[in-house]
């Protein structure tokens, strides 16, 4: 893993060869552009314990995903780590966030004060080919200024607090 420049990391799950599951990607590309030498932007398509050492030592993260659409694909939407509790993992052998969150704590890793769930609803996840559908594609955008918009504000009160 690269040296850490910040405190803030912005983590995007997503596989790109499954079609509308690499929206999140996409989404981390253009934040890249915006963001490149103020926060740390990781792009992975797995998740499980391998959590544990991406999100240790940051004090804020941003997790960005797609999910399983309930009806509205393309729509935008914040989950809390309490929507997560609820779900359980598909196997024994995969942790997800809310796990992985536990561990941490039982361990007493140094985790983020705060993490927020950001995922855009899409409805063909097992679909394999390369590229977004029309009505992915067309969020990714409206989804990166949502994201951009966080990230401004937290690096904002870290100007604050931190002398120039």
């Amino acid at each position: 893993m690269e040296t850490r420049r910040s405190n803030i990391l912005v983590l995007a799950l997503g596989n790109d060869i499954m079609g509308d599951d690499g929206a999140a990607l996409e989404v981390a590309d253009l934040l890249e552009k915006e963001f490149a030498d103020e926060i740390d932007i990781f792009k992975i398509s797995s998740a499980g314990f391998m959590l544990l050492d991406l999100l240790e030592g940051y004090e804020k993260v941003i997790i960005m995903d797609t999910i399983l659409s309930s009806g509205e694909p393309g729509r935008m939407r914040e989950l809390s780590l309490e929507e997560l509790s609820g779900r359980l993992s598909p196997s024994p052998h995969y942790a997800g966030l809310h796990e992985v969150i536990q561990l941490a704590n039982k361990l007493e890793i140094k985790f983020p004060e705060l993490i927020k769930i950001f995922v855009i609803e899409i409805d063909e996840p097992f679909t394999i080919r390369q590229g977004l559908s029309f009505q992915i594609r067309y969020n990714v955008h409206l989804y990166s200024q949502k994201i951009s918009e966080q990230l401004k504000q937290w690096l904002k009160e870290y100007e604050t607090v931190s002398p120039v």
